[in-house]
């Protein structure tokens, strides 16, 4: 469904393009043509008949185009129409020799596929003729390549190989790999004809890598399957049928029927012998369904393996349908001798089996023909020969890479080493610096703990100062303060001795007569018993700087003012001042007053804080 979608917005496109008369571009067409022609052959039709819908296409364009026109219809199994346009293209661009040598040896190839390796030989040694005129070796070589083929179908190997070998000399004079793994490929396929299946493996590995390395994954699909069948001839069963499945998914993207044919039918033949004959036989009729689509020569092949397995399998009526199935193909009577005998002797067996003698007889009769001409072309030992030749010079090709690759393994181990050595050294370099920065922090942080030990100890130490620098505090404000209760009891003793003795001296005057004299001793008693002396003295031993620093702060308050803030300093009340001071309370309160005033404070609050900090 999606082809027809497509053919129909390429329709649209080209008439939209003519409508527009918009300028037809070759180049694009000729990519899109390529992007398809394997993949949608009814887009390609749709491509190539709007190419030679234009009217001014020149002739050089019109006949490469004639020329993809003819692969097309080779790819859907219309030989005929294939040769017409490759007849066509020849035609067309006789005065293009470069171009017209490709159109040549493609019709070379279609006639080798119909078996008719005359025609093929014609139209190859015209290519070559240009070849050579216009001293393109390229062209030259894939021309030798070509003959190679045909002379491998027509089972002449030393022929075959004497045209590759020309082919690989002028190759790899030019250095194109992409043409030696060709060439190689073909060489390859020789051997394994005849049957040397070791060094054709080599040449299988050595082609698939090269066509890996170039992206030509349509020559790596066919050297697959030729790979394929060199190895399950050397007993590698598992490794065959990967490489077959393989290279029918790359082939199925070309739609190339008769690759995917062959690749069927080698698949068919491992089942057979893994005893999986269901599987064989879809296989092999997949396989002829493929092969008989693309009119392929190697149809025949594969018809004789089918019926020689049916055969043994003593499935005569199947057998008998694909014989004359195979009968009634156009390609069938160009057959190569080698696969004619093998078709002819199944055939016969066949026959016999189902009771046909005359048929059967038909069959080993031609058989025995064929395998005379056979002998006599095996008789030949100058393939022999070449082939031992170009196994030598190959072998010697490869000693000399083989030594050239060891010389730079040599070099690249001894670089390696120094490297190696290098890496070690410097690893060693590495882990030295990483100890000694290890060792470096390790004492870093030893030093570092040593530090707050021994700040913890001067911590401890400091606490314990502080500790005991408060305990001396505290038992100097203990004593001063015991000090301090001792002043206000000698203060308070010493009003007490002063209001006895003024009560005494009362009594005196109001009791007795006479009692001056009394009063005299009295008087002089308190005279010499100076108790406010002592008061000063006691309070100046226990607040040294208090009337020092009172003055200098204060300097207006006179020395009686001081001795009243003395008073105050011990928390004493204005009674208890009075009393001492032998002045009324009014007075004391008065006194208290003035000093304010003085010292210019007039909260109260105010100035017992100022008393109490001196």
């Amino acid at each position: 469904m999606k082809h027809y979608f497509l053919i129909l917005f390429l329709s649209l496109t080209s008439f939209l393009s003519r409508g527009q008369e918009a300028p037809f571009s070759y180049k694009a067409t000729e990519a899109k043509i390529k992007k398809y022609i394997y993949s949608s052959p009814d887009s390609t039709k749709v491509l190539i008949d709007y190419a030679l819908s234009q009217k001014n296409l020149p002739d050089s364009l019109r006949g490469n185009v004639y020329n993809i026109y003819a692969i097309y219809y080779g790819n859907i199994g219309k030989r005929d129409s294939s040769l017409y346009y490759y007849k066509k293209a020849i035609a067309t661009l006789k005065d293009y020799p470069a171009i017209r040598s490709r159109a040549l040896m493609n019709i070379s190839v279609t006639y080798r596929n119909m078996g008719e390796y005359d025609k093929s030989f014609v139209y190859l040694e015209e290519a070559l003729e240009i070849a050579k005129k216009d001293n393109n070796k390229l062209n030259e070589a894939l021309i030798y390549g070509n003959m190679s083929s045909n002379y491998q179908f027509m089972l002449e190997y030393d022929k075959a190989v004497s045209c590759l070998l020309k082919g690989i000399a002028i190759v790899k004079k030019e250095g194109e790999k992409g043409t030696l793994s060709t060439l190689n490929q073909k060489l390859a396929n020789t051997y394994m004809k005849m049957r040397n299946f070791d060094f054709a493996k080599d040449m299988y590995l050595e082609c698939l890598a090269g066509f890996k390395a170039s992206n030509d994954s349509r020559n790596y699909a066919f050297t697959l399957i030729n790979y394929a069948e060199c190895i399950l001839h050397m007993s590698d069963s598992d490794g065959a049928k990967k490489a077959l499945k393989e290279a029918i998914e790359i082939l199925r993207k070309f739609n190339d029927q008769e690759h995917i044919g062959v690749a069927y039918s080698k698949i068919a033949n491992i089942a057979y012998f893994e005893n999986k004959f269901s599987a064989s036989f879809n296989n092999y009729n997949a396989a002829l369904k493929a092969l008989t689509k693309a009119n392929a020569i190697s149809v025949v092949l594969v018809a004789a393996e089918y019926t020689e397995k049916l055969n043994m399998s003593k499935k005569y009526k199947e057998a008998l349908t694909v014989i004359e199935n195979t009968k009634k193909i156009p390609i069938f009577k160009n057959t190569n001798p080698q696969d004619k005998l093998r078709f002819d002797l199944a055939a016969a067996e066949t026959y016999k089996n189902t009771n046909n003698e005359e048929k059967a007889l038909l069959g080993l009769s031609n058989a025995v023909k064929l395998k005379d001409s056979l002998a006599a072309i095996d008789s030949d030992l100058s393939t022999n020969h070449l082939q031992a030749e170009f196994q030598k010079n190959l072998q010697q090709e490869k000693s000399t890479l083989l030594k050239a690759k060891n010389n730079t393994l040599h070099k690249a181990m001894d670089a390696k080493s120094r490297l190696t050595l290098l890496y070690i050294l410097s690893s060693f370099i590495i882990i030295i610096i990483i100890l000694l920065f290890l060792r470096s922090y390790w004492l870093k942080t030893r030093l570092q703990k040593e530090a707050l030990r021994s700040i913890e100890v001067e911590k401890n130490l400091i606490q314990k100062q502080r500790k005991h620098e408060q305990e001396l505090t505290n038992t100097q404000r203990d004593i001063i303060e015991e000090k301090q209760r001792e002043l206000t009891s000698t203060a308070l003793r010493m009003a007490n001795y002063q209001d006895s003795i003024n009560e005494i001296i009362e009594k005196c005057d109001t009791t007795f007569t006479n009692v001056n004299d009394v009063k005299k001793e009295l008087q002089h008693l308190i005279k010499q018993k100076d108790y406010w002396k002592q008061f000063e003295t006691r309070f100046n031993n226990l607040h040294p700087e208090f009337n020092s620093t009172l003055t200098n702060r204060f300097s207006k308050l006179t020395k009686n003012d001081v001795e009243f803030c003395a008073l105050l300093k011990l928390n004493l009340s204005n009674k208890e001042i009075a009393s001492l001071l032998q002045i009324s309370h009014e007075s004391a309160i008065t006194k208290k007053y003035r000093i304010k005033k003085k010292m210019e404070i007039n909260d109260d609050n105010e100035f017992e804080r100022v008393i109490m900090a001196i």
